[in-house]
């Protein structure tokens, strides 16, 4: 994996967690004292936040570096299921329900 996948995952996982605390780029600019531009780029995938903004971010979200850096929030993966598919949109929790549904009753005619 090379740097400019590095940055685009540590920005989609920065913006999925936004997203999901309900905040704008704004508000997280503003709790991080960042620009909204800057915010942007981190989120994209252009830049990497510098060491202290990032622990900005990190407290602002009461999160553990871990998961932003290689997507790791606890030890059960059940816990770490559940908050991925919390960060995602409603239409998303859905796709994901289908191919769940799909993917457990693959042998058997009983999908919902």
């Amino acid at each position: 994996m090379d740097n400019k996948d590095k940055k685009v995952i540590l920005g989609m996982r920065i913006m999925q967690k936004r997203k999901h605390m309900g905040m704008t780029q704004s508000q997280l600019a503003e709790a991080v004292d960042l620009s909204d531009h800057q915010i942007s780029n981190i989120e994209n995938g252009k830049s990497y936040p510098r060491m202290s903004s990032f622990i900005k971010i990190c407290e602002e979200f009461d999160m553990n570096s871990d998961y932003f850096i290689a997507g790791i929030i606890k030890k059960d993966i059940q816990e770490n299921i559940i908050d991925m598919i919390a960060s995602c949109t409603i239409e998303e929790q859905k796709t994901i329900w289908k191919l769940l549904d799909a993917y457990i009753h693959r042998k058997d005619d009983t999908r919902i």
